[in-house]
């Protein structure tokens, strides 16, 4: 058996919420696969960034308050949801309020320990 060495400072809760992914390319709508206070898996309709690229992403979250953030894809990959096969990207927000980050402390803590 392999053990697996969990790199990530925060936790992850498995959130899917509506997104918009602004990139000089356009806009590229999708939803999220996992969230934590430090970045997030997405799962994306269209094509996606390039590894390094930083860019905005929109969040709709659960109370309809909507988010704007900056960050930075760090990986790319495919992942299956719903039986269907989408792109998806990691990302590590590069620039996000006080107030948007403990909001999502708080969504992450409540479906991690609910």
């Amino acid at each position: 058996m392999t053990d697996i060495v969990e790199r990530r400072q925060d936790p992850r809760a498995p959130i899917s919420l509506p997104v918009e992914v602004k990139t000089p390319k356009g806009t590229v709508n999708g939803k999220t696969a996992n969230i934590s206070v430090g970045g997030l898996a997405l799962l994306l309709f269209r094509e996606s960034p390039s590894v390094g690229d930083q860019f905005s992403i929109i969040l709709s979250l659960p109370d309809h308050h909507e988010t704007e953030f900056t960050c930075k894809k760090r990986w790319s990959g495919e992942m299956i949801a719903d039986k269907t096969v989408y792109t998806a990207i990691g990302v590590q927000f590069t620039k996000i309020s006080n107030k948007d980050r403990k909001i999502i402390a708080s969504l992450v803590k409540e479906h991690c320990f609910s």
